[in-house]
């Protein structure tokens, strides 16, 4: 029994940054890269659009082609903060440009039923309710939009599975 309570802690320890890693928050480059890959890795000019993506990023081509698509704007002063972690907010706006381009029309109730639904911010246009009423995103605990929290890499993976299954249009 000596010999199984340090090896159990050894293996807890092991495994507790994985944990961690695994949970990290998916950046607005990342998640740009997920998208654009959805759409069939469209070849596109990896020329910056944003002072703050250089050609060689692994992320420059997908946020230069989610720029002419209209997909995202960037944060002010030709900036697009690419390591940053992406919001759900920001996601879900990016979503609903997307399935706007795709011809599906989008409707919202603007968060009615959400006890956070004033924490929206003007400039989303009520994306988030809208990706979250579709089921593309699933609402945090206690049925909060949490317009300002990260997605994780098995929350991302989980909404292009349901998008490719057709969920959001």
């Amino acid at each position: 029994m000596r010999v199984f309570v340090p090896a159990l802690l050894l293996l807890l320890l092991l495994t507790l940054p994985t944990a961690r890693a695994q949970a990290a928050a998916v950046t607005r480059g990342s998640f740009l890269n997920a998208l654009w890959e959805h759409a069939g890795a469209v070849p596109y000019d990896a020329t910056p659009v944003f002072s703050d993506v250089e050609r060689e990023d692994p992320w420059a081509t997908a946020v230069g082609w989610a720029a002419a698509q209209g997909l995202v704007q960037g944060t002010g002063s030709g900036r697009f903060e690419p390591d940053r972690p992406i919001t759900r907010e920001e996601a879900a706006l990016v979503l609903c440009r997307w399935a706007q381009l795709q011809g599906r029309e989008i409707r919202s109730t603007e968060g009615a039923g959400h006890k956070d639904a004033a924490d929206l911010s003007p400039w989303s246009e009520g994306a988030l309710p809208w990706a979250v009423e579709t089921g593309l995103l699933e609402p945090v605990a206690g049925g909060r939009l949490d317009p300002s929290g990260s997605l994780e890499q098995r929350e991302v993976d989980a909404l292009f599975q349901r998008m490719a299954a057709g969920v959001g249009g």
